[in-house]
């Protein structure tokens, strides 16, 4: 018979094993903060490299030719928002100033990084789970019952699953890399299109001026010979309506010119109203070698071998392939195998020895993957996926290689114009102006022979500047579709 001192004595015992629960429960919940809340990410990591860091190491960009961005940019001066660029820095300075200092590239960096960064995470087991437990109460409650239940699982995916998550995750890796050197190289060309671009409206400017110079001395010269009865007043009238419109082109030339100085300040990572200084004459012509003599059939395999952004959706059309594996190990299960300690403590047991009894337990627990339509359906999904990646390399290709056509035509046709009026019909437009206003002087031509002649020099010098700023432009296309900006621009 259990008597009161023996029930006194089972809730002193059960008291102190609450008391001791408790405490343990409450000792190994602080041990487990300590133990995994300090192994968090530290703030400093080595694999983590940042843009500062790439900049600092990167040997590809112009395969190691020493362009010094100090000779180009000068310190704040005044109340300047940016720094100042050198009357003679090249196009080479405002590359490499963009490189450094575009956010949108910088962007792109951190998109690969982070890309990166996915691959541990995906390859990694999931996190055990560990359980504490008291028991509080029991079912039969005619006898006293206390005791604690401690138990740790690990869920394992099905064999080869946790690769091909990482295969998927490497995959991205790799486009997002591919990815940020076409933002690379998109930049370089957008700081080629706006730079030239710049240089080319200087140089109009620089040439309607002197152009309005000209007519203004023919226009003195009529004046002149209407006084002396040489000309009439209609030769007048048509030099000044011609100093008109070469004004009115000079003031277009100007307002456009400010368009293109912020475009090229958004393309450097630069505030749209900085200033920037003028291109010396002749940029356009200086910057750009002859491109390899390769025939087309050759430039399109080059692209094909080379263009990042094609690059880039090989490595998609990869990972989509990846993904389909990884649907297909859905329909298998996953393991989760565990451990359980319980110690349990009886008023009987109590009464015998004075203690209570432990037991250990093993665990195996795997999820059921009945529902088959729902794997069937991501299988379906991700193959349709790996079809529009497979249809993206060949629309990209496709793009190439009208693009890349594009650009050699336009280098092409533009270095031929150079040559055309550079060589040929600048000379002899100055030379027949010469000769007109010879002629003109001494009464053997009007004066609409004169401003005809003078219209013509115009053009072709226009045209001259015009050329050199497309091939420029269309020389830096063309190494952006082929993937290649090393090796083709002067220093």
């Amino acid at each position: 018979m259990v008597t009161d001192a023996n029930k006194s004595s089972f809730s002193e015992k059960k008291y102190q094993r609450w008391i001791f629960s408790i405490f343990t429960v409450f000792i190994t919940g602080i041990l487990t903060l300590i133990l995994f809340g300090c192994a968090g990410p530290s703030e400093k990591r080595a694999e983590q490299e940042s843009f500062e860091q790439w900049l600092q190491k990167d040997n590809e960009l112009y395969s190691g030719r020493n362009i010094n961005l100090q000779k180009a940019v000068q310190p704040r001066q005044h109340n300047e928002p940016a720094p100042l660029f050198s009357e003679d820095a090249t196009f080479d300075d405002y590359v490499r100033y963009a490189v450094r200092h575009n956010p949108g590239l910088e962007a792109a960096f951190y998109r690969w990084r982070a890309a990166l960064e996915r691959v541990p995470q995906v390859k990694t087991l999931p996190d055990p789970q560990a359980s504490f437990g008291i028991v509080i109460d029991q079912v039969d409650g005619s006898s006293e019952y206390m005791g604690e239940r401690y138990s740790i699982s690990q869920m394992f995916p099905w064999f080869g699953r946790l690769k091909l998550r990482g295969d998927v995750a490497l995959e991205e890796a790799h486009a997002e890399a591919r990815q940020f050197e076409a933002a690379r190289l998109e930049l370089i060309d957008q700081v080629s299109r706006t730079y030239f671009e710049y240089a080319y409206l200087h140089q109009a400017i620089a040439i309607a001026r002197e152009n309005l110079d000209l007519l203004i001395r023919m226009e003195s010269v009529a004046r002149a010979m209407y006084r002396a009865g040489g000309a009439s007043l209609s030769d007048v009238n048509r030099a000044q309506v011609e100093i008109g419109r070469v004004e009115d082109q000079v003031r277009s030339l100007e307002d456009i010119l400010g368009v293109a100085t912020s475009e090229l300040n958004t393309a450097l990572g630069r505030p749209a109203h900085a200033y920037l200084p003028p291109v010396p004459a002749g940029s356009s012509a200086k910057t750009v070698t002859d491109l390899p003599d390769y025939s087309d059939e050759q430039w399109i395999t080059l692209a094909k071998e080379s263009n990042p952004e094609l690059a880039a959706a090989r490595h998609d059309a990869a990972r989509q392939g990846h993904a389909i594996e990884l649907a297909r190990k859905d329909y298998f299960p996953d393991f989760t195998f565990g451990a359980e300690y319980a110690r349990d403590g009886s008023a009987r047991m109590a009464m015998m020895d004075g203690g209570g009894s432990d037991m250990l337990a093993l665990t195996v627990s795997i999820n059921l993957p009945i529902r088959r339509e729902k794997y069937e359906a991501g299988t379906r999904e991700m193959t349709a996926r790996f079809g529009e990646a497979t249809r993206q390399i060949r629309s990209r290709e496709d793009k190439l290689e009208a693009e890349l056509k594009r650009a050699l035509f336009n280098y092409r046709d533009s270095r031929r114009k150079v040559e055309l009026y550079g060589g040929t019909l600048l000379p002899k437009a100055g030379e027949s102006l010469r000769i007109t206003e010879a002629a003109y002087r001494a009464g053997d031509n009007g004066f609409i022979d004169l401003i005809d002649a003078q219209r013509v020099l115009l053009e072709f010098a226009l045209a001259h500047q015009r050329a050199a700023a497309d091939g420029a432009q269309a020389f830096t296309r063309v190494q952006t579709l082929v993937g290649h900006e090393t090796g083709f621009v002067n220093q």
